[in-house]
C-alpha cells in the first residue's frame, strides 16, 4: 500500500486535516539478554533479523565476557520460531575461551548488516556489510557473502572510503535492489557531525554513494529544547515499501557537554525520516518529533536506542528490533574499563535487545477531527484498477469517499460515485474496500487517465491506500 506522508505527488489535504505520527510500542522485557560467555557483556542489535524460511535469525554484536573497551567484531546468530524466544545453537565455527561450542559466526564485521539477494546463486544467497579492521586494507567498510548466513567470504576490497562504523542495509523489491546507508564523519561547521551516505547494490555493483543525512542547527535547538547541548546522527534503519516512497528511522544522537571536536555522550533517540521517490530528498516530519525517545522505554533502554537495519512484517504487525542500553552513549567511556566491566556484569551487560511493534502500514496519517478531505490519486495503468482499498481508523467516525475524472484539464465528479453514493466505512480496517451502492468496484475510465478519490473523514485517520489491480 501507498503510505501517507507530506508532500507525496498523489496525495494532498485541506486546512481541516492534519498530520499524525503512530507511535510504537515498546514491550517491557528484552527478547534477548547476553547469557554466555561470548555475550556475557551484552547483546546489540548492531545488526538484522530477517524470518527465512520461517524461521527469525538474527545477526547481532555481542560482547564477550573478556571484552577489552574496543568496538567488537563478534558477530552472533540466534533463532527463533515466534520472533520473541530466542535459541542459540552450538554452530562450532569460531573459537572463544578454548572452545568452539557457541553460535558465533566467522563473519569479522562491527555492526553487521544482512541481507538476502534473491537473484544470487546458493553460494552468495546473503549478503551482509559492516565495518571491518583490516591490518592489509586498513579500517573500511566491507562486503561479504554466505551461503548460509553463518561461513562468510570477505570480499578483497573496501566498499567505501569513508570512516565511520555503522552502517545499515536493506532490500528493496520494489527497485530490486539493496540500499546502504553508511556514516561517515566529517567537520561541519564548529563541531565534527556524523554523516549518512545512501548508495544502491545490486549483482552489476554499487552507485555512487550520496549524501543524505546531516544534522543542522535545527537538531541542536531540538537538543537544547531536551536538555541537551547539541545532536548528529549516528545511525538509520530503512524501511523500503511496495511503492517508491521509503521511510527510515534515524538515531538521533543528543550530546552533553563537555564537547570537544566530537559528541562523545549523550542520549540516543528515533525519529521517522521518509523519501517519496527513489533517489528523491529524504524528509523529516514537519517540526521533526521524536517517534519514540529512550526517555520513554524500559528502565533498561534509557539510555540509548539503536535500531536493527530493517524492520519485519508478521501478519498485521510490524517489529522492529532495537538495542536498549541502561547508559548513556559514551558514558562507560568516563570510567576505568574494570569498573566498567564489573557493574556491565552486574545488570546481564551493557545493552539488550527489544522490540518496537506497531500497526503494518500506519507509521503517518492524515486524521480529522470533524469533518476533512485528503484526495488521492491513482497512477494510470494499462488496465484500471478494480478497487480502492485503504487502511483506516474510523472506529470513532466514518469516512466516504467521491471519485472524479479529468475532463478538459479540470477534474469532474463521476455520476453515481459521489459521497452520497458512497457505503459509511465504520470501525478500524488495515484493508477495507470502498464501495458505491449498486457498483462493482471503480468505473471504467480511459487507461491513460488516473482517477482522484476525494476521502471525507468525519473523526478518522487515513494511514494508507492502493487502487488494487
Amino acid at each position: 500500500m501507498q503510505l501517507i506522508c507530506e508532500g507525496h505527488h498523489r496525495i494532498s489535504a485541506d486546512e481541516h486535516v492534519h498530520l499524525v505520527m503512530n507511535k510504537p510500542v515498546m514491550d517491557e522485557e528484552p527478547v534477548l539478554v547476553g547469557s554466555t560467555p561470548v555475550d556475557a557483556l551484552g547483546c546489540s542489535i548492531y545488526g538484522t533479523v530477517l524470518r527465512d524460511g520461517g524461521v527469525y535469525r538474527m545477526w547481532y554484536q555481542a560482547w564477550a565476557d573478556n571484552w577489552d573497551g574496543i568496538d567488537s567484531t563478534l558477530v552472533a546468530c540466534v533463532e527463533s520460531d515466534d520472533g520473541f524466544t530466542w535459541r542459540r545453537p552450538s554452530y562450532g565455527l569460531v573459537e572463544y575461551a578454548g572452545s568452539k561450542a557457541n553460535h558465533l559466526t566467522d563473519l569479522p564485521f562491527h555492526c553487521p548488516s544482512v541481507f538476502i539477494d534473491p537473484h544470487a546463486d546458493a553460494s552468495a544467497r546473503y549478503r551482509a556489510v559492516g565495518f571491518m579492521r583490516d591490518p592489509v586494507h586498513g579500517y573500511g567498510y566491507r562486503m561479504a557473502y554466505s551461503a548460509d548466513g553463518l561461513h562468510w567470504t570477505v570480499g578483497p576490497h573496501k566498499l567505501f572510503g569513508y570512516s565511520g562504523d555503522v552502517i545499515s542495509s536493506a532490500w528493496d523489491s520494489r527497485h530490486d535492489c539493496a540500499l546502504i546507508a553508511m556514516k561517515n564523519a566529517t567537520r561541519h561547521g564548529v563541531l565534527s557531525r556524523r554523516t549518512f551516505y545512501l548508495s544502491e547494490w545490486n549483482q552489476g555493483g554499487l552507485t555512487r554513494p550520496v549524501l543524505t543525512w546531516c544534522a543542522d542547527d535545527y537538531d541542536d535547538l531540538q537538543a537544547h529544547m531536551r536538555g541537551f547541548h547539541s545532536a548528529d546522527y549516528y545511525g538509520l534503519g530503512l524501511m523500503p515499501t511496495d511503492t517508491e516512497t521509503a521511510f527510515g528511522f534515524l538515531w538521533n544522537f543528543r550530546h552533553l557537554p563537555p564537547i570537544h571536536r566530537w559528541g562523545d555522550v549523550g542520549r540516543v533517540d528515533l525519529s521517522l525520516v521518509y523519501r517519496t521517490e527513489r533517489w528523491g530528498r529524504w524528509q523529516h516530519v514537519t517540526g521533526r518529533p521524536d517517534w519514540f525517545s529512550a526517555a520513554e522505554a524500559p528502565v533498561w533502554a534509557r539510555g540509548a536506542l539503536y535500531t536493527a537495519s530493517t524492520p519485519i512484517h508478521v501478519g498485521e504487525e510490524t517489529r522492529l528490533y532495537v538495542t536498549g542500553a541502561y547508559d548513556r552513549h559514551g558514558e562507560a567511556g568516563l570510567q576505568p574499563i574494570n569498573a566498567v566491566i564489573d557493574s556491565m556484569r552486574g545488570r546481564g551487560g551493557f545493552s539488550k535487545v527489544g522490540v518496537l511493534r506497531w500497526r503494518r502500514n500506519r507509521l503517518l496519517g492524515y486524521a480529522a477531527q470533524y469533518d476533512g478531505i485528503v484526495t488521492l490519486h491513482s497512477e494510470p495503468a494499462d488496465g484500471r484498477a478494480p478497487i480502492l482499498a485503504l487502511n483506516v481508523d474510523a472506529s470513532q467516525g466514518d469516512v466516504r469517499v467521491r471519485l472524479l475524472k479529468r475532463f478538459n484539464w479540470e477534474y469532474i465528479p463521476i455520476e453515481e460515485y459521489g459521497f452520497e453514493e458512497c457505503e459509511p466505512i465504520t470501525g478500524d480496517h488495515q484493508r477495507v474496500e470502498v464501495r458505491w451502492r449498486g457498483k462493482n468496484g471503480l468505473p471504467a475510465v480511459p487507461s491513460t487517465t488516473p482517477l482522484v478519490a476525494e476521502v471525507k473523514l468525519t473523526r478518522a485517520t487515513l494511514w494508507a491506500f492502493d487502487f488494487v489491480s
